[in-house]
């Protein structure tokens, strides 16, 4: 049996996410993740920091490109995925960075609102926002579901 480190953490994203290229020929990306713990220093009477832990995420395929198209630098996102170590040698001295494979990335709803989207029906990579490096903040001319008053079968707050 493998063992794997899978992890949930939070933070905020430190740099915007970037395409590094395509592992086999599908889409990936990175970006940093920095996470901030606080604790309530009781002699003092007030809320204190940690230091900062940061991680590199990777994502690949369908996910990378949602990142691509919804993660931005400064957003709280929540990430789950599996928890490695890359090593690599850099003027003699060998170093290593956290990295976190991820399998799922979303904002963090306790700190803010969010608008979903849903993927179309063909691959996100297949998006030309994506491909051609254009507009990834835009929505690529879909109009918003509330003033498209789209109906999912679903109601908030009564019927």
């Amino acid at each position: 049996m493998t063992q794997q480190g899978t992890v949930i953490i939070t933070g905020f994203v430190g740099s915007e996410p970037s395409s590094f290229g395509r592992e086999g020929g599908a889409m990936a990306c990175s970006f940093r993740l920095g996470c901030t713990g606080r604790f309530f220093d009781a002699r003092q009477g007030e809320w204190k920091d940690r230091p900062t832990v940061w991680v590199t995420v990777k994502a690949f395929r369908g996910l990378a490109a949602n990142i691509l198209m919804s993660v931005h630098k400064g957003d709280p996102v929540m990430v789950v995925g599996s928890l490695g170590m890359e090593e690599w040698t850099k003027d003699g001295a060998k170093r290593n960075s956290l990295v976190v494979q991820a399998t799922d990335v979303g904002h963090d709803l306790t700190r803010g609102t969010s608008v979903f989207t849903k993927t179309p029906t063909g691959s996100p990579a297949d998006d030309p926002r994506v491909q051609d490096g254009g507009d990834r903040h835009a929505r690529g001319g879909e109009p918003d579901p509330v003033d498209a008053g789209i109906d999912d079968g679903y109601s908030v707050g009564g019927m």
